[in-house]
């Protein structure tokens, strides 16, 4: 017989009862956080009406209760969305813990998701359903972002709400990119076209590093081994590069100087390189005011921008984000696709490339330039087509011929200025013979100056069209960025070599676009500094209106309404060196028809 129970001892035991149901309680809560797992991807299907019930994410079945938190913070739900599911349960449908939206970037190369070459769009694709596909570009727009496109074989229309995004280059023919569409028959309805990595699009996915001690360096070299192999310093640091090191030259080559990214593992003393790859100069242009990873400029042509001019601009192939803080200038024009802009930019920390100021530099869309070469064929009566430094140029009834330095004839140096017409043909306005090479660094090689139209997909090596002629870069091509970034629209001089019927390049550097520096004036012309023909060499300066300008190859001179001759007006466009050079980017000529006479007043 137990002895009776008193008061303390019913006390103790429930106390103890209650402790082990509270420890049995933190126990299975715990038990069940061991067994919560996480899913991202994106939305499959989901509840008709309100959010609890049957959901498939990337695939995966869960059901979401009355207990379920739901979190849209990065917007709302929708099939397509990119979420992150928390669940318990040992089989599908798997219990939702949480549900919460994410950024669309999140779910990029999400393992759940093969990308492939085309989209599956057939007539039984869900109406109205968002969908994704990969492919390369084959056919876009002449002019801007907004109009038909071809992508892996499938026809898009990118209406004018359609969103572009141009982070891993520039959307251009035969670059990687993804499209967020609807419809099912062609034309399918673009909503977002993305450039991608061109891994994207063949069905490989780059391994990632071992887990460990990794940095990301961006810098410029000090010093590199001849054979890659050895001791690299890069901004002053020295690492080391083994037969593992992965070495890619796709901006460039490695040279002294050279902007490069590093990815090194630091568990070695000195760090072992794991990979270096060239990269764009504006990688290494640290920006301590706002805190970015790099800064710079750029003249390039406006492909789209957004109505009331905050938020996602593309200009010359890449995506620029402006707020309410950015400086918008419209003093020589107002924005318009094909426009030429210069922006003023920073890199942020999340690569982001956030423009600081855009504004207008020209009124109407660049479509010509000029060339130096030799003469190799000559059609009857000068009106045809010549062929000049590998390049074919039509002359017509409107084209001007001068020959102040020799007689126009095969062999001879001419200096032609043309524009370029719909159907894509370079049209000479003028051809003449000239003692300037246009500042080339060896005797063979040849010059032009132009506009970008299209440029490689996947960094800088690659076909090049320049004024609708293509050109070659290989990774013996040096690359210069003074005066811009490389970009589509942008001005730049190339220097070449015609090898087996290409024209393979040697130097591609950016200039000031014609018109696009930051004074203009007029003047008459007062010295020439002794020429007796316009660019009789490569660099000179002219005196106009009493101020010294300095006139390069690239300089552009108009004198197709007026000669550019000692006593004769000019309009001047500029723009000022570091060291107060007045650098003129056009000298057009101009004939004053009506002069006006304004009172004075005296006081």
């Amino acid at each position: 017989m137990h002895p009776p129970m008193t008061h303390r001892t019913r006390y103790t035991s429930v106390l103890m009862a209650v402790i082990f149901m509270m420890l049995a309680t933190l126990w299975s809560n715990q038990a069940a956080q061991a067994q919560q797992s996480e899913w991202k991807g994106r939305i499959d299907a989901m509840p008709a009406g309100g959010l609890q019930g049957a959901w498939v994410v990337a695939g995966r079945s869960f059901t979401a209760t009355s207990s379920t938190e739901f979190r849209t913070d990065k917007g709302p739900f929708a099939v397509g969305v990119c979420v992150e599911v928390e669940y318990v349960g040992a089989a599908e449908p798997f219990t939702a813990t949480k549900i919460a939206s994410k950024n669309n970037d999140d779910c990029t190369g999400n393992s759940t998701a093969t990308p492939s070459a085309t989209p599956s769009a057939t007539p039984s694709a869900t109406p109205g359903a968002e969908r994704e596909a990969y492919g390369l570009v084959q056919s876009m727009p002449a002019s801007g972002l907004v109009g038909a496109w071809t992508i892996g074989g499938v026809a898009y229309d990118a209406p004018a709400g359609a969103e572009f995004k141009q982070r891993n280059g520039p959307l251009t023919i035969g670059a990687c990119a993804k499209v967020h569409y609807t419809g099912a028959a062609a034309p399918l309805m673009a909503r977002e076209i993305e450039s991608r990595p061109a891994s994207d699009c063949n069905g490989t996915i780059p391994p990632m590093p071992t887990p460990g001690d990794e940095i990301e360096v961006y810098g410029r070299i000090d010093s590199f081994p001849a054979g890659l192999i050895g001791e690299w310093v890069v901004n002053g640091v020295t690492y080391t590069a083994d037969a593992n090191t992965e070495f890619k030259q796709k901006n460039g080559a490695f040279a002294v100087g050279a902007c490069v990214e590093l990815h090194a593992r630091t568990t070695t003393n000195p760090p072992t390189l794991r990979k270096v790859e060239t990269e764009r100069d504006h990688k290494c242009n640290g920006d301590d005011q706002s805190g970015g990873i790099g800064q710079g400029e750029l003249y390039g042509e406006v492909q789209s921008f957004p109505d009331g001019l905050i938020g996602e601009w593309n200009i010359a192939g890449i995506t620029f984000l402006t707020d309410s803080a950015t400086e918008f200038k419209q003093e020589r024009g107002a924005f318009a696709v094909g426009v030429t802009v210069k922006v003023h930019f920073v890199i942020r920390v999340n690569g982001d490339f956030y423009a600081r100021k855009i504004e207008t530099k020209s009124r109407e869309q660049q479509n010509g330039g000029h060339a130096f070469g030799l003469i190799e064929s000559i059609p009857a009566g000068r009106i045809g087509v010549w062929t000049i430094g590998g390049v074919e140029y039509t002359a017509n009834e409107q084209t001007r011929f001068k020959e102040k330095h020799g007689a126009l004839e095969v062999g001879v140096r001419v200096r032609v200025k043309y524009t370029v017409d719909s159907n894509g043909q370079r049209i000479a306005r003028k051809i003449e013979s000239t003692k300037s090479q246009g500042g080339v660094s060896h005797p063979d090689h040849l010059k032009a100056f132009g506009f970008v139209g299209q440029m490689p997909a996947d960094g800088l090596i690659g076909a090049w069209t320049i004024d609708n002629v293509v050109y070659v870069t290989d990774a013996s091509t040096k690359f210069k960025e003074d005066h811009g970034l490389l970009g589509i629209g942008a001005y730049v001089a190339v220097e070449y070599r015609v090898v087996n019927g290409q024209n393979l390049v040697h130097e591609i550097e950016t200039k000031v676009p014609p018109a696009a520096g930051a004074q203009s004036s007029f003047g008459v012309i007062d010295d020439k500094g002794g020429l007796t023909a316009a660019a009789a060499i490569d660099d000179e300066v002219w005196r106009i209106g009493g101020v010294d300008y300095l006139i390069t190859p690239a300089t552009d001179l108009d004198d197709l309404s007026s000669e550019l001759e000692v006593g004769n007006t000019a309009l001047v466009d500029s723009y000022q060196t570091a060291d107060g050079t007045r650098v003129a980017t056009q000298v057009r000529g101009v004939t004053i028809t009506t002069t006006v006479y304004l009172p004075t007043m005296q006081r």
